[in-house]
Formats: C-alpha cells, sequence, structure tokens
C-alpha cells in the first residue's frame, strides 16, 4: 500500500503482478466494507436500515474469505518495498519520505474525511457510529476508521528502523540468499500462527476494540506478515515461487475456500451462532483460527504465483488504478458512505442493494482517486 516507488515512474523496473495483485485487493477492502452497509459482519461508518435482522449468509461468506488474508497482503506487501527503498535512499531520506505519504493521508483522514462523513451522516439523519461520534474518544484515541493500518504501518516501520540501527539490512548480493520456504514450512507457518491466534482470541475476541481502532485478535497474524515481508524482500521470495509450490498452494487455498461455508454455516445454525467463532473458550473459535490463518498463507501464495507468472502485464488503464489504489483506499469511505445514503431510501433486498452499489462503488473510487492525483502535489503524497 506505501509503495516507495509509485506506479508510473520508470526510474526502477515494476513487479507489475504486484501492481495488479493491489488491484485486487483494494477492491476486496470496499467489497467488505459494502458487505458490512447490507448486514454482513463487521463494524462500519453506516449501516442501511432496511437490513432485515440477521447476517445473509452469503456476505457472512465473502467477510470471513477476504478477512483471512486481505488486510495481511497489505501489509506483506508494504514490508516486502521498505528493504530495497530503505537501501536505495538511506534511512533519513526513507524516515522523510514514509512519514509525507503516511502521516499526511492519516491526518488529512481524521481531520477532513472524518468530519465530512460525519456531516453526510448528520444531515441524512443517520446516526453516527462510536468512531465517529468524537474526533479523539478517550478509549479508543483519534478517529482512524480504515486509516488504523497507515497508523499501524508507520509504527511498524519505526519498530524496524529501530532495529536496523543494531542490525542494518544486507545489500543485495552480500549475502547468499535463503530458499524459499517449502510447502511443510509454509504450512507451519499457517499452523503457528493459528495456534498463536487462538489463544489471543481467548482473552480478546473479534470484535474487541483498542486504542486507535486497533482489532488486535487480527494483530497476530499482521505482525508476523510484516516480519515475513523483510524476509522475502532480503530474499526475493515473491519472485521465485516455483511450479509445484505454487500449484499445490493454490489447491490448498481452493480447499479451504470451499469448506468455509460448511464450517460457517454449521455455526450460524448452532444454539451459540456466530459468537461462537469470535473467541474464548469455544473449539469452534479455534478451528476457526486454524483455518483463517491456514487459508491466509495459502491464498496469498497462491496470488502472488498467479499473478506473477500470469498477470505480470499492465495496459493503460490498470497502470493508472495500479496507481490510484492507495489513494482509493483513503477516500473509497465517502464514496461508499454517499452511494449507500442515496440507496437507503430505495425498498430493496439487501443482496440485491449489496450487487447494485459495490460495482458503483469500486468505479467511483476509482474515478474519484485518479482526479485526485491529478491535484498538484497529489503525487508526492498519495
Amino acid at each position: 500500500m506505501s509503495d516507495p516507488e509509485p506506479a508510473g515512474r520508470t526510474n526502477t523496473p515494476r513487479l507489475l503482478y504486484i501492481d495488479n495483485l493491489r488491484i485486487l485487493v483494494i477492491s476486496l477492502v470496499i467489497v467488505s466494507h459494502c458487505s458490512i452497509t447490507y448486514g454482513g459482519p463487521g463494524g462500519w461508518f453506516f449501516i442501511d436500515p432496511g437490513n432485515t435482522p440477521g447476517t445473509p449468509f452469503v456476505l457472512a461468506i465473502i467477510d470471513t474469505i477476504n478477512q483471512s488474508f486481505f488486510m495481511g497482503f497489505f501489509t506483506l506487501v508494504s514490508a516486502y518495498f521498505i528493504v530495497p527503498s530503505l537501501l536505495r535512499k538511506g534511512r533519513k531520506m526513507f524516515a522523510h519520505d514514509r512519514l509525507i505519504r503516511l502521516g499526511i493521508p492519516l491526518l488529512f483522514f481524521v481531520l477532513v474525511i472524518n468530519p465530512f462523513i460525519a456531516l453526510l451522516l448528520m444531515i441524512a439523519g443517520a446516526p453516527l457510529p462510536l468512531p465517529l461520534s468524537t474526533l479523539l474518544n478517550p478509549i479508543t484515541g483519534p478517529a482512524f476508521g480504515p486509516m488504523w493500518f497507515v497508523w499501524f504501518l508507520l509504527l511498524a516501520t519505526g519498530a524496524y528502523l529501530l532495529w536496523t540501527a543494531y542490525r542494518p539490512p544486507a545489500v543485495p548480493g552480500s549475502m547468499p540468499m535463503r530458499p524459499i520456504p517449502g510447502l511443510a514450512a509454509i504450512a507451519g507457518f499457517g499452523l503457528l500462527l493459528g495456534v498463536v491466534t487462538a489463544v489471543v482470541r481467548v482473552f480478546i475476541p473479534i470484535g474487541s476494540t483498542w486504542l486507535f481502532n486497533f482489532q488486535l485478535p487480527f494483530f497476530p497474524q499482521y505482525i508476523a506478515l510484516f516480519i515475513a515481508g523483510i524476509w522475502a524482500a532480503e530474499n526475493r521470495w515473491f519472485d521465485s515461487i516455483p511450479e509445484h509450490l505454487g500449484k499445490t498452494c493454490t489447491l490448498f487455498a481452493l480447499a479451504l475456500i470451499a469448506i468455509e461455508p460448511f464450517f460457517l454455516y454449521s455455526v450460524l445454525n448452532s444454539p451459540g451462532g456466530l459468537p461462537l467463532v469470535m473467541g474464548g473458550l469455544h473449539w469452534q473459535a479455534a478451528c476457526y483460527a486454524l483455518w483463517e490463518q491456514m487459508a491466509c498463507v495459502m491464498i496469498i501464495t497462491a496470488l502472488i504465483w498467479i499473478f506473477s507468472r500470469h498477470l505480470n502485464v499492465q495496459g493503460p488503464v490498470t497502470k493508472a488504478m495500479a496507481a490510484d489504489s492507495y489513494t482509493v483506499y483513503v477516500f473509497h469511505p465517502i464514496v461508499l458512505v454517499s452511494l449507500s445514503l442515496v440507496f437507503a431510501g430505495i425498498t430493496l433486498p439487501q443482496l440485491a442493494k449489496f450487487a447494485l452499489v459495490l460495482p458503483l462503488a469500486i468505479t467511483f473510487s476509482f474515478i474519484l482517486a485518479h482526479l485526485i492525483r491529478t491535484l498538484p502535489g497529489a503525487k508526492q503524497v498519495l
């Protein structure tokens, strides 16, 4: 997300498949937030008041599959570009650029976008969710909304810079590269991550809000994948996933995705319902944590392999969309909330509204982002 060399510059070779993956995953972010708007599990700025009670099964499946990997993917990719950027720019310039590209959009969201969304909701007569009820909540801190992730990247990058003061990153070619982990290592990583996640959720179940609106039940994945991204960059693992490993991980990913609806259906139709997978001492929560993290590592590996082999090209449209993806992340709440407010007065089934609003939200978010980046100085920040 915080790409040190925005798409469109030609001074360094582009990993076009990573750019294309970013387009996919930023679209999935909008998918998840639109899903929550129309009754999927989770919290968002605006929930359509016309939703019927309960969670539509299709939206629950979409949310759980997306949540298993998409923010972890952003973390992994963001970390992957830190090492080459740091070596190229040096510590001082790297830190300066990272503060500009992460800090300014974060402040703009808190001071401008959040109040603007609050104004939209007040004009429409919609209730304000807790993150918008005040710019500085004494419990959760500033109202970061989805920009919690940018704040996390700032903190993680700062921690890595402190680490490199004692252990500088190796210059490419100065040390032999470690081979890419095999299937057993990847599966073992997912299994270990699942166990740690399950333990964390015994004490901090899904839905618990922490300082800066951090969702700590998901943070074992984010922290682990940030570290994995650093290691992957030092050894250029993204570019060297073997054919057999990519195919095997793809099959495992498809199998894990296929079993999710059956597991979720059994949980939703049990006496305890959805809260059983959220955390606590429930076998369903442990199974869900294991499934989630195994799905994460397999889906991410499969997507990187598929895109690097078959989608490492760009046309003018995808090139522009890739360059605009970070801006889409920052500004898509305005587009999605505005569209969902427009459709709030229309009587339609939840899934029908979801199907109508989603493509409009994705399209208009990319259009708005492209227009914003034409403003003077915008490309230096976004």
